[in-house]
């Protein structure tokens, strides 16, 4: 493949949607490539409202959600606002969908099964492309966008879901880590979707997702991700951290974090609670495994060595849910994406 290297932001819509417009402004002025912002009802802002106004607010970067969830957004729905945002700014539209985490939990819905995310990925492209799906009998259509499509992306970690996501879309979003041995393994998993539907891995954008935190303060560094080892450990995620030699086993919930670790309020008050069950040695160790953490240089140095690895494409975020990403803008747009733009 030889893509560009694409550098996406993840911007939560934590603020009023005017503040948020103006970040992502901001990203596109640094040089990020693409804007994802997260949808989740009881955490942030409107996701439609505000990708509206980060659309009219910007000329170049893409924008799409990261993501949205057809339990609590209708395919057709969906499709009608993405539609909606492809005609604020044509051909810098994306449509990031995955199966839902805390806006589907929070409602005490579950999460999209892989085969009904294939039935709803059919209607979301048809309605977009302009054709008619059948709804309770009736034959219903969109006014399709103006480019006539809208790429979709869909969030994928499982073997089965990164292969579908291969298969169906038009790029994958994952979460596997920035190891070299991590990236190969997923993008085989897309490959082989990809292959399903005659296509090849060059059809398919992979987005490498990783948290970021750019400091010098090692015992910072380390601290700020604890939240996320304990978070992992609660969703299933032990084997993954008894492979980095992480073994622990933290109750479904931790009381005195609302709404819970990953998406702490207070991310102070979550790295607290998450001390008694992970060593600041442990932490480093899901940091580096994981995550983008520590000094400009050293970012800059890992990201290097994942692009020589075969990634491309990334989705960069900051580990806190309400607050706006301002140290990252600083650091990549200061030193982190000139470094690959030259």
């Amino acid at each position: 493949m030889n893509r560009p290297v694409s550098f996406g932001l993840r911007i939560p819509p934590c603020r009023d949607a005017r503040e948020v417009a103006e970040c992502v402004a901001q990203a596109e002025r640094v040089g990020f490539d693409v804007c994802w912002l997260p949808d989740s009802q009881f955490l942030w802002r409107d996701i439609w409202a505000s990708l509206a106004l980060a659309a009219v607010a910007t000329d170049r970067i893409r924008v799409g959600p990261c993501v949205t969830t057809f339990e609590t957004r209708h395919p057709a729905v969906t499709a009608a606002a993405a539609a909606t945002i492809e005609e604020l700014a044509p051909g810098r539209t994306i449509l990031g969908i995955g199966s839902g985490d805390s806006a589907v939990k929070t409602l005490g819905l579950r999460p999209t099964t892989l085969a009904r995310m294939r039935e709803q990925i059919d209607v979301v492209g048809g309605l977009l492309a302009g054709e008619e799906r059948t709804f309770d009998g009736h034959a219903m259509r969109l006014k399709a966008p103006p480019s006539g499509r809208v790429p979709m992306y869909m969030a994928a970690n499982g073997p089965k879901a990164l292969a579908l996501a291969g298969e169906l879309c038009d790029g994958a979003i994952i979460l596997a880590g920035l190891e070299p041995g991590l990236i190969a393994r997923a993008f085989e998993r897309v490959a082989a979707g990809a292959a399903r539907a005659g296509r090849g891995l060059a059809d398919v954008d992979v987005c490498v997702g990783t948290l970021c935190h750019v400091t010098d303060d090692e015992r910072e560094g380390a601290r700020i991700v604890k939240p996320y080892v304990v978070a992992i450990a609660q969703v299933g995620g032990r084997h993954a951290l008894q492979a980095i030699g992480i073994d622990i086993d933290p109750p479904a919930a931790v009381g005195g974090v609302y709404p819970d670790l990953s998406h702490a309020e207070d991310w102070p008050a979550a790295m607290d609670a998450a001390d008694q069950w992970v060593t600041d040695d442990e932490a480093r160790r899901y940091a580096d495994a994981f995550c983008l953490i520590g000094p400009s240089d050293y970012v800059a140095a890992r990201l290097r060595r994942a692009v020589d690895a075969g990634a491309t494409s990334f989705y960069i975020r900051h580990l806190e849910s309400y607050t706006l990403p301002e140290r990252l803008l600083a650091a990549f747009g200061e030193s982190i994406i000139p470094a690959f733009r030259q």
